[in-house]
Order: structure tokens, then C-alpha cells, then sequence
């Protein structure tokens, strides 16, 4: 339950100047203590957009008041989750999500499924990708797939399925540059 302003701030500090100008983005999860001051530390820092997941993130854009040009990216696992940050974000804040993370069952995140709904064919990513693109259309906003993109040849399905672009993690553990084995 600790919490460094601080050191989040030399977290970003470092970013930036790996990054310099391009966009810097932070995954903030929902579920955390004190969600809304470390959404309002990353914009106050400097990033440019804020990832939400782990959580449904209702009131998101209250803790980026006076930041309209950062992009705020929910990330939910249904049509059902998006439909209500966008019916709650239109109504109290005037306001839609910048563009949606779709994570299936295979995510390495926080999915919105029971462990034995995990394993369900209706909750497979390649199954609850199209009434998520059919809602975002509405709005005009990106869908990013994710959760078990392996190769090229998913990538290519699920941009034929409407997809902006997806996410891509877990598949990268094995390679020379992560220092997930130290």
C-alpha cells in the first residue's frame, strides 16, 4: 500500500528521455489505492496517455480534469463494459474513451471472467471482438485486441476483424532485451 509520488514521477522523468517527444503512456490500475492520485501524478508528469484496466473505470476522466489532451484507454472484456464507461463518460463528463483495450481470456491482465469462464468458447477473444467493434463504431473509437496475439497471422485476423491495432506482451518474456529472468 505504498505509494511514491516521487518515484513515479522519476519513473516517468526516465521514460520521457528514452522517448523524448513521442507519446509515453501509463497502465494504471483500477483497483489500487488512491487510483485517482496516481491517474492525476501521471498527467501532472507528463504522460500523454492513461490505460485503465483492473477494474471498471467509471469515473476515469474526473481525475483528468484540466487534461483533455491526454488519452484515456479503458481496458474491458465485453461489449457490455464498454456500452456502460461510455453511457457513464458521456453523461457525467461529456466525454468517450480515446480508444478501448479489448483483453480476452489468454490476457496476462485482470480479464473480467471467472476462472471457469476463462475456458468458455463464447469468452475467446476471437468471439467477443466483433460486438466490441460494432459498439465502438458508434463512437468512432480504436479497438486494440489483446490477450494471446502470438504472430503476425492473429495480428492479421483480428485487424480483418475490425481492429485498430492490438497488444502484444506476454510473447515478448522469452526475448534478450526483457529482464524477466533476473
Amino acid at each position: 500500500n505504498f505509494y511514491s509520488p516521487q518515484g513515479f514521477k522519476a519513473i516517468i522523468d526516465n521514460a520521457r528521455k528514452i522517448c523524448g517527444d513521442k507519446p509515453l503512456a501509463a497502465n494504471i490500475l483500477y483497483a489500487i489505492n488512491d487510483y485517482g492520485r496516481v491517474v492525476r501524478d501521471a498527467c501532472e508528469g507528463g504522460a500523454n496517455i492513461i490505460i485503465t484496466g483492473a477494474g471498471l473505470p467509471t469515473n476515469m476522466p474526473e481525475f483528468t480534469e484540466g487534461y483533455d489532451d491526454v488519452a484515456l484507454v479503458p481496458i474491458v472484456s465485453s461489449a457490455k463494459a464498454l456500452k456502460i464507461i461510455c453511457k457513464r463518460w458521456q453523461k457525467r463528463y461529456n466525454r468517450l474513451p480515446d480508444a478501448v483495450v479489448l483483453e480476452g481470456p489468454k490476457s496476462g491482465g485482470h480479464q473480467g471472467f471467472s476462472y471457469e469462464d476463462c475456458k468458455k468458447e463464447e469468452n475467446q477473444l476471437e468471439n467477443i471482438v466483433p460486438p466490441v467493434v460494432e459498439f465502438a463504431k458508434k463512437y468512432n473509437i480504436p479497438v486494440i485486441a489483446a490477450g494471446g496475439i502470438w504472430d503476425k497471422s492473429d495480428i492479421d485476423k483480428y485487424l480483418k476483424m475490425g481492429c485498430a491495432g492490438v497488444q502484444m506482451g506476454t510473447r515478448f518474456i522469452g526475448t534478450y532485451e526483457c529482464d524477466a529472468d533476473d
